[in-house]
C-alpha cells in the first residue's frame, strides 16, 4: 500500500480525542490506532450498560463492529454515533406503569427514560383506563402486586378493547406468579414477567426487546 492510500485509510479511521472526550472517555495526546475506536465496554459505559449487552446490538448487525484476530470487537465512533441517532429518531414511545403509591416503580421509570421513551404513571384501575386510551402507549407494565389496581381485571379490560388489545404487557411482582396467575398470564397474552427488585440490566433488556418487536 502506499504512502496516500495508507494516509487516506488512517484519516477515514480517525476519531479525534474530542470525539471520543464527549463521551466521557480521555484519549492521552494524539490518539493510537487502538484508541481510534470504543470497545463494547466502552460503549457500555456510556450507556451504563455491560458490554454483553452491547454485543448483541452486534450480532444483531444494529450497530457496525470489527471483530479483531483476538475476538475482540471495535467500533467506530461515527459508527457509534449514527446507532445513537438512529435510535432517537424511532421517536419517544409511551410506556404506561401500572403501580402503587407505595411503590411507584421508580426502576422501571428511569429505565424507560434510559431507553428514550417516554413513562407514564398510573396507581388505580380507572386513571389506568383512561391514561390507557387518551395517550396510546406501546407497552403496559403491570405490578401484579398492586391491588388497588386490580391489575388482572385491568389487563382484561385491555384485551377487550380494541384499541388496546395489541399493545404487550409486561407483567412485574415481588414473588413468582401462583400456578393461577401464570394461567391467567398465558390466557391474555403477556410479553413477559420479571420477579422484584428486578436486576436493572435484566429490566432494560426486557423492555428494550418487547418495544422492539412492535417496531
Amino acid at each position: 500500500m502506499n504512502r496516500k492510500r495508507r494516509k487516506r485509510k488512517e484519516e477515514s479511521h480517525q476519531v479525534i480525542a474530542e470525539q471520543a472526550a464527549a463521551y466521557g472517555i480521555t484519549l492521552p495526546g494524539e490518539p493510537s490506532a487502538a484508541e481510534r475506536f470504543l470497545s463494547p465496554n466502552d460503549i457500555g459505559k456510556i450507556l451504563n450498560l455491560t458490554g454483553e449487552a452491547v454485543k448483541q446490538w452486534i450480532y444483531q448487525r444494529r450497530l457496525p463492529a470489527v471483530k479483531l484476530a483476538n475476538g475482540y470487537w471495535k467500533v467506530k465512533v461515527s459508527d457509534f454515533e449514527a446507532f445513537l441517532k438512529a435510535r432517537h429518531e424511532v421517536g419517544r414511545r409511551r410506556v404506561l406503569i401500572i403501580c402503587s403509591k407505595e411503590d411507584p416503580m421508580n426502576d422501571v421509570v428511569e429505565t424507560v427514560q434510559k431507553l428514550g421513551h417516554q413513562p407514564i404513571t398510573s396507581n388505580n384501575y380507572a386513571d389506568a383506563l383512561l391514561k390507557s386510551l387518551d395517550h396510546h402507549p406501546a407497552l403496559f407494565v403491570v405490578n401484579c402486586s398492586a391491588k388497588e389496581t386490580e391489575p388482572w381485571k385491568l389487563v382484561q379490560k385491555i384485551r377487550a378493547t380494541k384499541a388496546l388489545r395489541s399493545v404487550p404487557v409486561l407483567l412485574t411482582a415481588e414473588a413468582e406468579l401462583t400456578e393461577s396467575d401464570a394461567e391467567k398470564a398465558l390466557e391474555l397474552a403477556a410479553q413477559g414477567f420479571l420477579r422484584r427488585p428486578t436486576d436493572p440490566q435484566a429490566l432494560y433488556q426486557e423492555i428494550e426487546r418487547i418495544l422492539n418487536r412492535t417496531l
